[in-house]
């Protein structure tokens, strides 16, 4: 991540000016996820290891998130603080 800039395998998605957090790179069922947020504008980003965005996103986030699956369905879930400071949990289609 270079300022509003991030480079995921070699591949560059540019977002919108903002506040980023450190990207997070989370690895579950065979498929690799990359996620960063912008505390500014209160938005967070996901993509696929090809630099592609997971539809839907971004979504409302105030944090970094974390991601796993909590009820073993083979669908990843994503946690996130909002702004009020409580979790929002968000199912990956």
């Amino acid at each position: 991540m270079n300022d509003n800039v991030l480079s995921i395998r070699g591949k560059e998605v540019t977002l919108d000016l903002g506040v980023y957090t450190k990207p997070s790179i989370f690895y579950l069922n065979d498929k690799i996820y990359v996620s960063v947020t912008d505390i500014q504008n209160l938005k967070t980003y996901l993509f696929d290891s090809q630099a592609e965005p997971i539809i839907g996103f971004p979504v409302f986030g105030a944090s970094v998130i974390d991601m796993t699956d909590m009820d073993n369905d083979n669908r990843p879930e994503l946690v996130i603080k909002d702004q009020e400071n409580s979790i929002v949990v968000y199912k990956i289609q």
